[in-house]
């Protein structure tokens, strides 16, 4: 049995598999780690849209509370919005069911 030497852009057989080897448990550790996933910062942004489907009120109720401070609005360039964070506390606070 003769051993043939093929060289792919001057790495050798054995160069190959032992690169190609690296290759194949970087793959398999990325495939058993889990991926990290970002914290809750509270900095999930939802619209008044939204905060009136989660309380089940109309927008102009959302309006009116983010004026008496019940609610707290954050501006976005032309758009409010509210941390959803905060909108899930306030809704604990009133004694809602919060169904996502």
């Amino acid at each position: 049995m003769t051993k043939n030497v093929i060289q792919i852009e001057n790495i050798e057989a054995d160069e190959l598999l032992n690169r190609l080897d690296k290759l194949e448990g970087a793959i398999s550790a990325l495939c058993v780690q889990p991926q990290p996933t970002a914290p809750d910062t509270g900095t999930d942004y939802i619209t008044r849209k939204e905060v009136a489907r989660l309380f089940k009120v109309s927008v102009v109720t959302v309006h009116d509370w983010t004026k008496k401070g019940v609610l707290t609005a954050y501006k976005i360039g032309n758009r409010v919005f509210f941390r959803r964070c905060e909108v899930e506390s306030a809704l604990i606070k009133k004694g809602g069911k919060y169904v996502q």
